[in-house]
């Protein structure tokens, strides 16, 4: 049988860097219910602490989105410490807002970029007013606190990369039109999503899959179960469902997920998920969120033999962690059984394998130095260039004006003067032509809708693209500039500006490492693709 391939379970997810942000107000927010009635904290909010505070001088150092979204953003933050920590208004510490404001709200709040630039200000002055009208014992460390944090908080709200499953295909959907408030019109999509990918699987093993993906894994990804998982993200998590799913269905296709009992599941788990080749750092979270989700699916009433395997898979961690071939496992390696299960290419098939390499190498190349630290890409260009042909520094010629549509003149004399003085500032003249070139391939484009939006987070993108294809965020290269220095230099958010980037590599083609349109001098003189190769059974040489 051919089992599904996990790229269905994450290609939600890698949508959200080039989705439109939209405004969520989804009734089943909380994906189980409370374990503490939420009334009389919402009463608190909505009836004494709120209409204080919005007729208090406090509120009026708010700009009119903030005042908008206030007591919005009040109820939320309620809401997710209610749900998320057991914790009432009146409870409210350091530690709790913490929790709330760096972990909780960056994974499962989906709101709109105008609401999340609200966010730090209502809190600041909200809590400056719980503070001076003595309505809180806690409210002068609170405001303290949310000071302190502020700079973290930014941060991690605008990383992709923390948010559930959940969250991803939310913003997903409403990046194709669906309304916000229709959860089920959502699953339908997510349904047809799995269906395209899964096309050539039979219709019964789609069904299993979108099932289990739509009504367990989705909601857990955001309930308390998932959250209580030390360390464990959304990755891990998917990472973790898909080799369940594929596993269960490989040994007895069609089974349904409520047939899954103890036996079936222990058998994966020593024979399956034990033996896989897993970095130590996500061996330890396999059994954990195993655990949380079985014991979701228990308390839900969801699976009937739930409860008994959530109880006795636990003594199985000390199997999974002490597993001998852990640290035998390289990255390289890891990656590219990733890679193989993501195709849906059997691993026991070393033809097929071959076969996949042959056809993958230089896309497998570029995902694994994408998603490599610096350490390991040193190991792979080297650490010296002296064996290697130099390739004198040239410049981009000027982009002639004359070439650029006249309605798109302006925005291009005003995008790359933002990006030259950028360039002259901090970088050098070989990345200021190579950011006028894009600018320029941008304005030639007719269909290209470039004057809409801010340009300085145009101009923001286009350096940020330029800096992800000539590695200009890692520190051990020079120049060096971090994605963070760009954004504040522009006033931009990062994720926005990451976005843009990725919107800009796909619109004129500028996705291949060391392609010599969009590569400065170093990075051609330091292309690994000169000196190494993949052979049939996926080493690099």
């Amino acid at each position: 049988m051919n089992t599904p391939p996990i790229h269905v379970l994450t290609g939600i997810h890698d949508t959200i860097s080039g989705s439109k942000r939209n405004t969520i107000r989804m009734m089943d927010q909380y994906p189980t219910p409370f374990r503490i009635d939420p009334k009389p904290s919402y009463d608190l909010i909505t009836k004494t602490w709120f209409p204080g505070f919005s007729g208090h001088v406090l509120f009026t150092y708010l700009d009119d989105d903030e005042k908008e979204y206030a007591e919005q953003i009040i109820l939320d933050f309620t809401g997710f410490i209610l749900y998320y920590q057991d914790c009432t208004p009146e409870n409210w510490s350091p530690a709790v807002i913490e929790r709330c404001l760096l972990k909780d709200f960056p994974r499962s709040l989906a709101r709109t970029e105008e609401y999340e630039y609200a966010i730090f200000n209502v809190l600041f002055n909200f809590f400056a007013y719980l503070r001076e009208e003595n309505l809180l014992p806690a409210a002068d460390d609170l405001f303290s606190h949310v000071i302190s944090i502020k700079d973290e908080f930014d941060k991690r709200m605008g990383d992709t990369d923390l948010y559930s499953p959940r969250k991803a295909l939310i913003i997903s959907s409403l990046n194709e039109g669906i309304q916000e408030d229709d959860y089920d019109a959502m699953i339908e999509y997510f349904n047809q999503v799995g269906s395209r990918e899964l096309a050539d699987i039979d219709a019964d093993t789609v069904e299993i899959v979108n099932k289990i993906m739509g009504t367990w894994v989705l909601p857990f990804s955001d309930s308390r179960y998932m959250s209580d998982v030390e360390g464990a993200n959304g990755d891990d998590l998917i990472f973790v469902t898909s080799l369940l799913i594929t596993g269960t269905l490989s040994n007895r296709p069609h089974m349904p997920p409520s047939d899954w009992d103890t036996e079936i599941i222990f058998e994966f788990i020593k024979d399956q998920l034990a033996p896989h080749p897993i970095p130590k750092k996500i061996r330890e979270k396999c059994i954990p969120i195993l655990h949380g989700f079985f014991t979701f699916l228990a308390d839900q009433n969801l699976q009937p033999h739930a409860r008994e395997i959530a109880n006795d898979i636990l003594p199985l961690q000390e199997m999974m962690i002490t597993k001998e071939s852990d640290e035998d496992v390289s990255d390289m390696e890891f990656f590219l059984v990733q890679s193989l299960l993501k195709a849906g290419v059997d691993i026991s098939d070393e033809e097929a394998i071959c076969d996949f390499l042959d056809e993958n190498t230089e896309k497998l190349l570029q995902k694994f130095i994408e998603s490599s630290d610096a350490e390991e890409l040193k190991k792979l260009m080297g650490n010296t260039s002296a064996s290697r042909k130099q390739i004198p520094k040239t410049q981009k010629k000027p982009d002639d004006i004359s070439s650029i549509p006249k309605a798109n003149r302006e925005w291009f004399i005003a995008i790359t003067e933002m990006t030259d003085t950028f360039c002259n500032e901090r970088l050098d003249d070989e990345y200021a032509g190579i950011c006028r070139h894009v600018a320029g391939k941008l304005a030639r484009k007719r269909d290209n809708k470039i004057t809409r939006g801010k340009r300085e987070i145009w101009a923001a993108g286009i350096i940020y693209a330029v800096g992800q294809m000539n590695f200009l965020f890692d520190s051990s290269f020079e120049p060096y500039q971090s994605a963070d220095d760009i954004c504040q230099y522009f006033g931009t958010r990062k994720s926005t500006t990451s976005q843009k980037a990725k919107l800009i590599r796909d619109h004129i083609g500028m996705n291949d490492y060391w392609d010599p349109e969009y590569s400065t001098s170093h990075m051609q003189n330091n292309n690994p693709f000169e000196k190494f190769c993949m052979t049939k059974n996926g080493f690099i040489v």
